[in-house]
């Protein structure tokens, strides 16, 4: 070992400790949807992938996919393709693969048809950028930010049931759950998940880490966004005001009385 790697303090800052929470969304970012076809199986038929610093094109067997993204210096481009489960073909819209499939492959795939026609496109805006989403009709908000935007801020910890506050984003300017938001009720809406928070520099952010209020940092990014949203509305709130804001939001390490610190913290420096 040499004597640079030696001296090289074996240390994280709190920043890249909110990172590996969740806060922020670096390298590559990867969601998915699935379909059934007739026989059963599993087709991956979608999938975007951001990547901040190559160029890629990756072609898959048929019935999968094949994802293409483009860096340019400062900023990314996703482009994602819709791959059709029988021969590969690719369309760029689910529309155009819906009728791809039932002109060239009748008979073929009847389940994987009727999927295909009952999502919804959903057009919102995400941290400030335009999406286009596809979405069944019972599927959460939360499912669709993840597996198809990427956003791994957005936690589960009560697997669904609006109890702990953990998939929390802002929605038209208010705190939501987004388990218990349907994706298809979000049309035209305005979202900002606390990758947003992260990429502006949000000052909860590191009044969170100087005040430690967090421990595993699973239920950090939604008591962050919660906050903020809090502070959006109320700038010099109360301590009252904000455990009653908090009080959604559950935190198995108890470190409840930081977050008031840091939030009492940055509203007195806004």
């Amino acid at each position: 070992m040499s004597e640079e790697k030696e001296a090289k303090p074996n240390t994280i800052s709190r920043r890249q400790f909110l990172r590996d929470a969740g806060l922020v969304v670096g390298g590559t970012a990867v969601g998915s949807a699935f379909l059934l076809t007739a026989c059963g199986e599993t087709k991956e038929i979608t999938k975007t992938v951001t990547n901040t610093t190559t160029v890629t094109s990756t072609t898959t067997a048929p019935g999968t996919t094949k994802t293409v993204t483009t860096t340019a210096q400062g900023g990314s481009t996703t482009i994602t393709k819709y791959a059709c489960p029988a021969c590969s073909q690719e369309f760029d819209s689910i529309a155009a693969l819906k009728a791809h499939f039932e002109a060239t492959h009748p008979g073929e795939g009847t389940i994987v048809s009727e999927a295909i026609g009952s999502m919804v496109a959903v057009n919102m805006t995400v941290n400030g950028k335009k999406h286009q989403v596809f979405a069944k009709p019972h599927w959460p908000l939360r499912d669709v930010l993840r597996n198809q935007l990427g956003l791994i801020s957005i936690k589960d910890m009560c697997t669904g049931y609006g109890a702990c506050g953990s998939c929390s984003v802002i929605m038209n300017g208010r705190p939501i759950l987004s388990c218990m938001t349907l994706a298809i009720e979000c049309e035209g809406a305005e979202i900002v998940t606390c990758e947003a928070l992260a990429d502006a520099e949000d000052p909860l952010i590191e009044a969170y880490s100087k005040h430690h209020a967090m421990q595993c940092g699973f239920c950090t990014p939604g008591f962050v966004i919660t906050a903020r949203a809090l502070l959006e509305h109320n700038p010099n709130p109360t301590i009252d005001e904000i455990n009653e804001a908090l009080s959604g939001n559950l935190c198995r390490c108890d470190t409840y009385p930081a977050h008031v610190l840091a939030i009492r913290e940055v509203a007195g420096n806004q």
